[in-house]
C-alpha cells in the first residue's frame, strides 16, 4: 500500500480538497493518507468515506515559527511518517516541497491548482525564483488547466518531463434532476466564501440587473458573516440566499437556471464543470481556463471582469437560448472532463517508479 503524505495550508472544503477526497474515496484500499492542514482547519475530513484510511495531522503551531525551525519540523515529520510520496498543495505548502527536494526524503509531487488573492492580477518575482528552486530536481508538478501549464515552463522552467496537464474530472450522475419551469429566473453558484471569489461583485450585478430574480449562494468559509451583513444592508434578504455547505450538489444546481461564477482568480473550477454537467448555461469572469472549458455557446458569456455587467445582462435577456447552451455545456462535459480519467491520471503518477 502506497503511502501518501499530503500537505494543505488548510482542509476546509475547497477544490483541491474535493478532489483529493472523491480520489481517495474512489481508490480506497491502495493508499494509506497522512493530511497535514496548515491552518487547523479539518472540515474537507467529512467528505472521506469510512473505509479511507487516512490519519489527520493538524501542524497551525508552524506559523508562529522562524523559517528554520519550519524547515526542521517539516524535516522531523517526514522522517517520522517515513511516506513514499509527499504531495503538496499551492503556494501554502512550497517550503515542504523545498525541505524535501534539498533532503531527497520521498518522491515529491507538487500540485498548483491557482493563486491566492495576492497574486490573481500578477505573479511575484521572489515567489517565482523560490518555485524554480523548490520544485527543481526530480520534483513532478501537476496543474489542472493550459494557463498554468504555460507559467509553469516560462516563469518556474519546470521541464515538460516533470510537468504533468490533469484536467479536472467530475463523476456525473446519469440523468440530472431539473426543477419545473417557474416564472422566477433563479441564479446560482457554488464557492468557498473567500475573498477571490469575489461574491460582492455577483451580489452587486444582481442587485442591479436581476431584481425580479433569486439567487442561491451555496458554500461556506470565512467570509459568510461579511457577506450575510452585505446582503441584508443591501436589503435583499427576500432574494438573495446564502444556502450553506452543499452535501447534495446535483439537487442544488437542479434548482438554477443560470450558474454564475464571479471569481478574481481560477484556473478550471470544478464548481463550472458539474454547472456544465446538470446542463445549466454559465455567465462567468474570463479567468484561468474557463472560456475553453465551456461549450462554443457558451463562450460569449465568459467575460473580463470590467463586462460581467454586460453578459450578466445579456444573458437574462436570452431566456430562449438557456436550454441549448446548457445541453452543449453537459454533452462537453461528459466528452471532455470524466472522473475516470482524472482517477487514470492519479493511478500513473503515483504508480510505482521502475
Amino acid at each position: 500500500m502506497t503511502r501518501i503524505l499530503h500537505v494543505f495550508s488548510t482542509f476546509a472544503v475547497g477544490g483541491p480538497q474535493i478532489r483529493f477526497a472523491q480520489l481517495a474515496n474512489a481508490l480506497s484500499g491502495q493508499y494509506r493518507h497522512t493530511i497535514v492542514s496548515l491552518d487547523g482547519a479539518s472540515q474537507a475530513m467529512s467528505r472521506l468515506a469510512p473505509d479511507v484510511q487516512a490519519e489527520f495531522l493538524p501542524m497551525a503551531e508552524l506559523k508562529a515559527m522562524s523559517l528554520p525551525q519550519r524547515l526542521h519540523a517539516i524535516h522531523r515529520t517526514l522522517s517520522h511518517h517515513q511516506p513514499d510520496i509527499l504531495m503538496t498543495y499551492n503556494w501554502g505548502a512550497i517550503e515542504w516541497a523545498f525541505c524535501n527536494r534539498l533532503l531527497r526524503l520521498c518522491r515529491g509531487i507538487h500540485w498548483e491548482d491557482g493563486f491566492s488573492p495576492d497574486e490573481a492580477s500578477r505573479l511575484y518575482r521572489r515567489r517565482n525564483l523560490f518555485r524554480r528552486h523548490a520544485l527543481s530536481g526530480q520534483t513532478q508538478v501537476v496543474v489542472p488547466s493550459r494557463t498554468l501549464m504555460a507559467i509553469a515552463r516560462q516563469h518556474w522552467q519546470i521541464p515538460d518531463q516533470r510537468l504533468h496537464y490533469f484536467p479536472n474530472g467530475i463523476a456525473m450522475p446519469e440523468a440530472i434532476r431539473k426543477r419545473p419551469p417557474s416564472a422566477v429566473t433563479t441564479l446560482i453558484t457554488l464557492a468557498s466564501l473567500r475573498a477571490e471569489k469575489n461574491l460582492h461583485r455577483l451580489i452587486d450585478t444582481f442587485a442591479c440587473h436581476a431584481t425580479h430574480s433569486r439567487l442561491l449562494i451555496g458554500g461556506d468559509g470565512p467570509m459568510l458573516t461579511e457577506l450575510e451583513a452585505y446582503i441584508d444592508s443591501l436589503s435583499l434578504t427576500n432574494s438573495v440566499r446564502l444556502a450553506g455547505r452543499i452535501e447534495d450538489v446535483w439537487g442544488f444546481l437542479a434548482q438554477g437556471d443560470i450558474f454564475c461564477l464571479s471569481s478574481d482568480t481560477e484556473q478550471m473550477p470544478l464548481s463550472v464543470l458539474e454547472a456544465m454537467a446538470a446542463a445549466l448555461p454559465v455567465v462567468a469572469t474570463d479567468v484561468g481556463d474557463v472560456k475553453t472549458i465551456v461549450a462554443a455557446e457558451n463562450t460569449p458569456f465568459v467575460v473580463p471582469p470590467a463586462h460581467y455587467a454586460s453578459a450578466f445582462r445579456r444573458i437574462l435577456s436570452e431566456p430562449r437560448h438557456w436550454q441549448a447552451i446548457g445541453a452543449a455545456n453537459c454533452h462537453k462535459a461528459r466528452q471532455h472532463y470524466s472522473f475516470q480519467h482524472m482517477l487514470e491520471n492519479f493511478t500513473r503518477l503515483t504508480a510505482p517508479l521502475r
